[in-house]
Order: C-alpha cells, then sequence, then structure tokens
C-alpha cells in the first residue's frame, strides 16, 4: 500500500513538472489595445517622466496606468501616421505610409482600384498630389495573417477601417466585421449603458480570451475602440462626475465641455480595459499574456496651461503623431521606461517576433521587433535607426514627409524650396528650425528621405500645370496656437495674410525648385 502511494505520489509530482514545462513552453497571448484619436497627453500616466504636458491631470485611467507601471512606457512612441486609416494600416501589414500608399483619406474600400491618379486638391497649387489608395493592398500580409502561421487563434474587435474587405478576410478568425468611424457614431451607438460600444466590444474580446483559454490554444486579439474620437459618449454618471467638478467647470464653457466629454469616454474605456486584464488573471494566464496600450494617431485637445506638442491630427507635427504607448509581459521589468524612438509599423514585427517567428523572413516590411527593448535593454541599432511618415495631401495641412532619426526630425514641405529641421531633445514644440545652424544634417536627413522614397516607389506631389499665382503658400514659421486655444480640438483657419509671399518671391521660389530639379 506504501509503494502504491508513493508510486502516485511520483506520478503526480513528475506530472506537475510535465505540466510546468509544458506551460513554460507555452507560446505567449497577447492583448493590443488601439485607441482611436488619443493624443501623447492622454492618460493619467506622464509618457515622459518629469513632463507635466505628457499627461492629463482630469483623467483617471488606473487600468491604463498599470499597464505601464507593471511594464515599460516609451516617452518616444509614434503612431505610422497623422490619421486614422493609413495608421491602421501600416499597424496591419508593418510597413510606411508612403510604402502601402494608403496615406492619406479617399478612395476607400472597394472603390480603391490601385492605380496612380493625381488630382488637384488644393486650387492653384503648385503641385498636384497623388490620391491614396485607401485599403490594405491583397498581396500584404496582415498581423492576422503571420500569428495565423504562428497558431495562433486571432481576432479584432471594434474600429478596423483599413478596409480590404475586413478583419476576416485578412487574417483573423473574429472581428465585428469591416467597421469604420459609423458604428462608433451615435446612430449605431444607441444602447446607453454601452457608449460607443466599449462595453460590447469588450465583452465579446473576453469571451473569445476565455474559449481560447479553455482550448489550450494561444491567441491574439485586437481591441480597437471608438472611444476618443469625434461625437464622445460616455455612462451619464461617469459624465455627471466631470462635468460638475468644480476645477473642471473653472475652464470655462467651451475648454469644460471638451475635458468632460473627453475624459468621461475615456474613463469608460479604461473601465473596459480592467475587465479585460481582470479576466487574464482569473484565468491564471496573465503572467503569460502581454498587453500593449497606443493610439492611432495624436490629436491636439485641450490640456490647459502645460507646454504642449506643435499641431494635431493630419500633420506630421509631433501633436499628430507622438502617442501615448506601454507594454507589459513577460520578460518585462515593472515600472521600466524607454525613450528609444518607436512607431506603429513596428507592431507586426514585434507580434510575429513574440510568437517564434523569424522576423528576418518577413518581406518589405519597414518595422523592426522592438522585444529587444523591452525585453534586455538591448539598444543596438535602434538610435540609429530612421523613421518614415508621409502625408503628401492637402486635408488642413500642406503636403509633407517627414524623416526622424534620433532626435532630429526633418520636414519636406513640398510646396517649400528648403526643408525644415528640428531638434525634439531641445524643442518638442518645433518653434525653432535650425536648417541653417546645421546645414550638413538637413541635406543628409533629406538625402535619406529622398533616397528611401526612390526605393520604394513611394507616391509623391508632381508640378501642377494649372499653378496659380495667388496660391498662398503654407509658413512653417507661422506659430500654431496652443492648445488652449483651440476650439473643439481644431485649429482656426490660417491668417493667410501673415503666410502670404509677395509675387517676387513666388517667381524667386519658383526659380529655385527648378533649379533643384535640374
Amino acid at each position: 500500500m506504501k509503494l502504491h502511494t508513493k508510486y502516485t505520489l511520483g506520478i503526480i509530482a513528475a506530472s506537475l513538472f510535465l505540466g510546468s514545462v509544458l506551460s513554460g513552453n507555452t507560446k505567449p497571448n497577447i492583448v493590443f489595445i488601439l485607441v482611436d484619436d488619443m493624443p501623447w497627453y492622454g492618460t493619467a500616466t506622464q509618457q515622459q517622466e518629469g513632463y507635466g504636458g505628457s499627461a492629463m491631470k482630469w483623467r483617471n485611467t488606473p487600468n491604463i496606468d498599470a499597464i505601464g507601471r507593471e511594464g515599460m512606457i516609451f516617452a518616444n512612441a509614434y503612431a505610422a501616421a497623422g490619421m486614422c486609416g493609413p495608421s491602421r494600416c501600416s499597424i496591419q501589414v508593418g510597413m510606411t505610409a508612403a510604402r502601402t500608399r494608403f496615406s492619406g483619406n479617399g478612395n476607400f474600400g472597394d472603390a480603391c482600384t490601385f492605380e496612380v491618379s493625381y488630382i488637384e486638391k488644393a486650387k492653384g497649387a503648385p503641385f498636384l498630389e497623388p490620391e491614396p489608395m485607401g485599403s490594405i493592398h491583397p498581396e500584404f500580409k496582415t498581423i492576422g495573417d503571420v500569428m495565423k502561421e504562428q497558431g495562433y487563434a486571432t481576432a479584432h474587435f471594434g474600429k478596423w477601417h483599413a478596409y480590404g474587405g475586413g478583419p476576416e478576410a485578412r487574417g483573423y478568425d473574429e472581428s465585428d466585421g469591416e467597421t469604420s468611424n459609423a458604428e462608433g457614431g451615435p446612430e449605431h451607438c444607441t444602447d446607453p449603458r454601452d457608449p460607443k460600444k466599449i462595453f460590447s466590444m469588450t465583452r465579446s474580446s473576453i469571451d473569445f480570451i476565455e474559449r481560447q483559454a479553455k482550448a489550450g490554444k494561444p491567441f491574439f486579439v485586437q481591441i480597437s475602440h471608438y472611444a476618443e474620437h469625434s461625437k464622445q459618449m460616455s455612462l451619464p454618471e461617469t459624465f455627471e462626475k466631470y462635468s460638475s467638478n468644480p476645477e473642471v467647470k473653472a475652464l470655462g464653457v467651451g475648454p469644460a465641455r471638451e475635458v468632460a466629454e473627453h475624459a468621461a469616454a475615456v474613463e469608460d474605456m479604461d473601465t473596459s480595459i480592467g475587465m479585460v486584464i481582470e479576466t487574464l488573471e482569473e484565468l491564471g494566464i496573465g503572467d503569460n499574456t502581454y498587453v500593449v496600450f497606443t493610439s492611432d494617431n495624436g490629436k491636439g485637445l485641450f490640456n490647459g496651461e502645460d507646454r504642449i506638442l506643435r499641431g494635431e491630427k493630419w500633420w506630421l507635427w509631433e501633436g499628430g503623431i507622438r502617442v501615448p504607448m506601454s507594454i507589459k509581459g513577460p520578460g518585462i521589468a515593472a515600472g521600466s521606461r524607454s525613450s528609444l524612438n518607436v512607431v506603429g509599423y513596428d507592431w507586426l514585427p514585434t507580434f510575429y517576433d513574440i510568437a517564434g517567428g523569424d522576423v528576418a523572413s518577413l518581406e518589405k516590411v519597414d518595422g523592426v521587433s522592438i522585444m529587444p527593448i523591452v525585453t534586455d535593454g538591448n539598444v543596438d541599432g535602434f538610435k540609429d535607426r530612421a523613421l518614415f511618415f508621409h502625408y503628401p495631401h492637402h486635408r488642413n495641412t500642406t503636403p509633407h514627409s517627414v524623416i526622424i532619426k534620433d532626435n532630429y526630425k526633418l520636414f519636406n514641405f513640398y510646396e517649400l524650396p528648403e526643408p525644415y529641421l528640428y531638434d525634439l531633445k531641445g524643442d518638442i514644440g518645433e518653434v525653432t528650425n535650425i536648417t541653417s545652424q546645421m546645414p550638413e544634417k538637413a541635406q543628409s536627413l533629406k538625402r535619406e528621405l529622398d533616397s528611401y522614397h526612390q526605393r520604394i516607389g513611394a507616391l509623391l506631389p508632381k508640378p501642377n500645370p494649372n499653378a496659380s499665382e495667388d496660391y498662398v503658400l503654407f509658413d512653417p514659421a507661422v506659430k500654431v496656437p496652443p492648445v488652449h486655444d483651440l476650439v473643439g480640438g481644431k485649429l482656426p483657419k490660417l491668417d493667410k495674410k501673415k503666410g502670404k509671399m509677395s509675387k517676387e518671391d513666388k517667381r524667386k521660389a519658383r526659380a529655385e525648385r527648378r533649379n533643384k530639379k535640374a
């Protein structure tokens, strides 16, 4: 009897050991939380430690804060583009907007033929602009595709906005369909207890997670919230909490309304994120799951008198592309931070790396895996690599492209003869153009930007035969007003008199452009 008991205990011990080994070899799960239109300072966590302007004091985000507190926060995280669709496409395929050619608004979905065409979007502008290809190209692999190749169950809930037939046509087992902005608007969100579909998409995500955990299958789920996008909605009691706050009311009618509406929507979203994280813990898979939080682009929202980023959505100024980002999971030290430049198109290779894929085998991918940074602080190559951004369109903007390398950021404003260079380390507000102080650095970055565009066949603006002498060129020296002067998060129209060039200056500028092309 004793021998039998000893044998049984031995079997149990061996089984526990084997279970432990198998558990250690199980591929990690991934929860990717992508929010819509959240500025860099859109949470209560300082994205840049010690810099008050990188957080918002009126927001309550304990669950988002916990992701950063239990993992790593990136101070210099960038969206792949300054607006939703192009950014989401780049995230899915790991490519820059210049390579995907999904660089702006328009030509969406089934209307996209992937044929190159040029239009005169701004009447009389010096250049015609390429129409964006508003859909994921059929030949591009998505995060869903590559994760399925590694044996993962895949799901996408919430806002897709990358077209291409929707998530289930692009490698995802389950989804809410080919959603865009409308599904997160008041026409579709009629349940007062489910503002912006925050809680229904969370329930779908939890159900997916529970089923995969029960089946013992690794999973990737993207939860794409509408909460911060226009026409904010929230639970009545959450909105009341902020709208009745004396400190918020003291901001004045316009700012107070904006702060209350956005803060309430974000707090409800944060509550739902807490529900997902709690589920992971209850299922016993929290320690084997990576949780990522970030935004698809920046936005110029009210943040009081704190120093703020220049520009907002659509622009490639820091206000349009710098975003909050944090990640927690296996091997990531709690409370860690990084100031290295990372970007939205890094996610596909990062997730593929987590899944055990060979990142070097990925074709035509611009992103890199950030796992060396988050797991062991390996910064080799990250400091010197270049990030590329491309917006050759008019939409409250002028056509422009950007290269960021280390702390230097160079703009190529296509309508202007010279690039603009900024040192983000000492000038995060992008106020002082240092091209004249560092001409060699400016030209070196410009050559690298041009070389990249040439190498990938980027669509660039081309001369407009109907250019007008009266067209007012954009002047980067005209200071963009601080956020607390914005109305509803939107810039006032540019004072054309301030940016107006004389006919003689226009003639010289055109001559300079011709000489450069010659």
